[in-house]
């Protein structure tokens, strides 16, 4: 009886530190991890073949729901790099897990992303990934981390370099359009960082959730380097590039727009 009250004092524990450190009002739509490796030959079209059906042998337990996500004619030599198969719970669920020729990944929403639930899921694809495909950590990989956030503003109601100016650690003008009768109608900016054996990129760019409503999407992605990595080295990296990100995250929007998400 100690034992069992014990277990759930722990489970307890381990719950109510999740969701005390995620954000109760995070701007998060979707978070992705990706490796890719090249497609080089027919072999590695043959091998995606099995490897696809492997994978959802070893998965269909947690993601019963398998998705062909390309019509039947089109050739897998067009779509390298690219989804093909995805894997759900049931129709239209959080997390699932994509896999295409030359591609994994592991996908979530913000109402069902817990960092340390997504690293767990993703360590689980990755264990699975090694008993079916040895070959994976003897060939060159680039994973890959993304956040897409969104920030609801109304262009219309308030200029789109005010929004960035006054909310984000960022400052920008268009001095030079002040002799023009002009209206912006549009923000697309991209900004890339080297970090140590890492490359972030971060895009800064209109858009629309839902049909309606209207804002700015932040799409934050982290490369990794292109080498051999075994399945204990992905995890690592994945970390590191979570908390890099996070860090960023932070600092972008620190001030009253991060405080807005408490």
């Amino acid at each position: 009886m100690k034992l069992f009250v014990h277990f759930i004092n722990i489970f307890v524990f381990y719950l109510v530190n999740e969701i005390m450190s995620k954000l109760p009002k995070a701007p998060l739509l979707e978070v992705v991890f990706e490796i890719k490796w090249d497609i080089t030959s027919n072999a590695d079209i043959v091998d995606f073949q099995y490897l696809h059906g492997d994978l959802y042998s070893n998965l269909k337990v947690e993601y019963p729901h398998r998705e062909n996500l390309i019509p039947p004619e089109v050739p897998l030599e067009v779509v390298k790099g690219n989804p093909v198969y995805r894997f759900r719970e049931q129709p239209g669920s959080y997390p699932l897990v994509q896999i295409g020729p030359g591609l994994i990944s592991t996908n979530t929403i913000d109402e069902k992303y817990f960092w340390k639930q997504f690293r767990d899921d993703a360590n689980n694809v990755l264990n699975v990934l090694t008993n079916i495909y040895p070959k994976y950590s003897e060939i060159s990989l680039t994973p890959a981390l993304t956040y897409i956030d969104f920030f609801e503003y109304d262009k219309n109601k308030e200029a789109p370099l005010d929004f960035l100016n006054s909310n984000f650690q960022l400052s920008f003008n268009d001095n030079f359009m002040q002799d023009i009768d002009s209206k912006m109608n549009d923000v697309n900016f991209t900004f890339n960082y080297q970090v140590d054996d890492k490359i972030v990129s971060l895009t800064l760019r209109n858009g629309m959730i839902n049909n309606s409503k209207k804002g700015l999407v932040l799409q934050t992605k982290v490369f990794g380097e292109k080498t051999k990595y075994n399945t204990q080295k992905l995890i690592d990296w994945l970390e590191s590039a979570h908390e890099l990100s996070s860090r960023m995250f932070k600092s972008l929007t620190n001030g009253k727009m991060y405080e807005s998400f408490k």
